[in-house]
């Protein structure tokens, strides 16, 4: 359940403010959408919720399609799922949606896909109002609905660096009812049924024809239910929701939803999937790939010569791209490079270490086997790259079977990491890989996790007497 499913707000493509209709670009627009949400239900002193940060990276075609127009959207979610979903609408000038992927928009469809304009220009002062509304049937909960009331207003109108520009906002009402199954196996559900208000603004090139800079927040509050083992609860509940979307150039909406190097994927778990990783090996080099729910992506590349890291090259972005982190061994030293900053060096300080960031640690795989696998605890470090420090402690490596184990505790960790290296130098499996009390696996299905069942089910077959 993802609540801005219902309440996307999308860039507009072009306005003409003598006109106030939507027309559309010439081109394939792109836009970074970041949603911050917090659904809760109250439980006498517990909070039962999980804040969430979702962020989309999202293309849109616009197309004449008299006497409406008509938008292919892709939407890229930079989660651990990397999906990708593809809709069409076919909008009115002012912005009304009128179907979507050729049905009537539904409950929890972007029945808000734009800004609705008013029927005359946009000058400062002018007001307006627009009436959402969906609902739908069905169990759990009986009737789902959406819906929100709105007046529109033009703050100003002003010119900035010869663009004119219109700053818009709107105040709402917001009522939200809905209810889906948390283990329809167990008969398991929850609901929620909530009002409040929200508040957006917007900002319109209008010379330019495009639409800026959008952003709303709503804050809705009421009851709902919980399904556990003890029965039916009805409990306080809410959704205090907010979104922020910018358009973004070509070249930063595929930086930000690049694709993972490699085939050999595993998922973190820790209360659901938390990390995805995509490694691929090649010789003496690996490539990887770590992406968080939150939108956080990182791409490296490493090089080894006899276990020992030589080189390493990093790129990470968030809402935002981030310079690529370059280290290369110089001698008992590391220097690390960035565009715009003066090189830098840091001592190595014991005999065993590598180079990875937190929860990467494929990239220690080949310094743990070019170690002894005597089970001897040594002293080892782990220089963290995107946190610019070294993580000193102690590790081990030792056989099992025709594999691997490796342990590390480093810094102030309470917990040791393990880690389940095949002969060949994959990381098959990770404890604590990361947030501690998480368990890196390979998918479902794969061979590699069948590799995985396989050990798995060896270590647990009973020892002959």
């Amino acid at each position: 359940m993802r609540p801005s499913a219902f309440y996307l707000l999308a860039l507009a493509p072009s306005l003409l403010a003598s006109q106030t209709q939507y027309r559309p670009p010439s081109d394939t627009v792109f836009f970074l959408f970041v949603n911050p949400y917090r659904m809760y239900w109250v439980r006498g002193a517990d909070t039962l919720a999980q804040p969430t940060r979702s962020v989309t990276v999202e293309s849109q075609r616009w197309e004449r399609q008299k006497p409406n127009l008509r938008v292919i959207v892709q939407h890229r979610a930079l989660d651990v799922n990397r999906r990708v979903t593809q809709d069409t609408f076919v909008i009115a000038t002012s912005g009304l949606v009128r179907t979507i992927n050729g049905h009537a928009p539904g409950m929890n469809e972007r029945v808000d896909l734009l800004p609705r304009l008013p029927d005359r220009p946009l000058r400062s002062g002018v007001t307006w109002s627009d009436t959402l509304a969906s609902s739908q049937s069905g169990e759990p909960g009986g009737v789902k609905a959406f819906s929100i009331a709105r007046v529109w207003r033009v703050d100003r109108i002003f010119d900035s660096a010869g663009t004119q520009m219109a700053a818009i906002s709107a105040t709402g009402d917001v009522h939200y009812r809905d209810g889906w199954w948390t283990d329809s196996a167990a008969g398991a559900f929850a609901t929620i049924d909530v009002r409040g208000p929200s508040t957006e603004h917007a900002l319109l090139a209008v010379s330019q024809e495009q639409l800026l800079y959008r952003t709303w927040s709503m804050d809705l509050r009421g009851t709902g239910r919980v399904s556990s083992e003890h029965g039916v609860d009805t409990l306080p509940a809410g959704l205090i929701s907010a979104e922020s979307q910018r358009s973004i150039r070509s070249a930063e909406a595929h930086l930000f939803a690049r694709d993972l190097p490699g085939t050999d994927t595993s998922m973190s778990y820790n209360t659901g999937a938390i990390l995805l990783h995509v490694v691929d090996r090649h010789g003496d080099e690996i490539s990887a790939a770590m992406a968080r729910n939150d939108g956080l992506v990182g791409t490296t590349q490493a090089r080894f010569a006899g276990g020992i890291p030589v080189a390493y090259r990093a790129l990470w972005t968030d809402t935002v791209s981030a310079p690529e982190t370059n280290l290369d061994r110089v001698n008992d030293s590391l220097r690390l490079h960035e565009p715009g900053r003066a090189d830098t060096s840091v001592a190595i300080p014991t005999r065993w270490w590598g180079v990875a960031d937190y929860a990467m640690n494929e990239l220690l795989v080949p310094v743990f086997l070019a170690h002894r696998p005597d089970g001897a605890s040594d002293s080892f470090a782990v220089y963290r790259p995107y946190a610019r420090h070294w993580d000193i402690g102690n590790a081990s490596l030792r056989p099992l079977g025709e594999n691997f184990v490796a342990s590390y505790r480093l810094g102030d960790d309470t917990l040791p990491t393990y880690l389940l290296i095949t002969k060949g130098g994959d990381l098959l499996m990770a404890e604590n890989s990361g947030p501690k009390g998480a368990q890196r696996v390979p998918l479902p299905g794969t061979a590699r996790r069948a590799e995985l069942d396989s050990i798995l089910a060896t270590l647990r077959r009973p020892s002959r007497p």
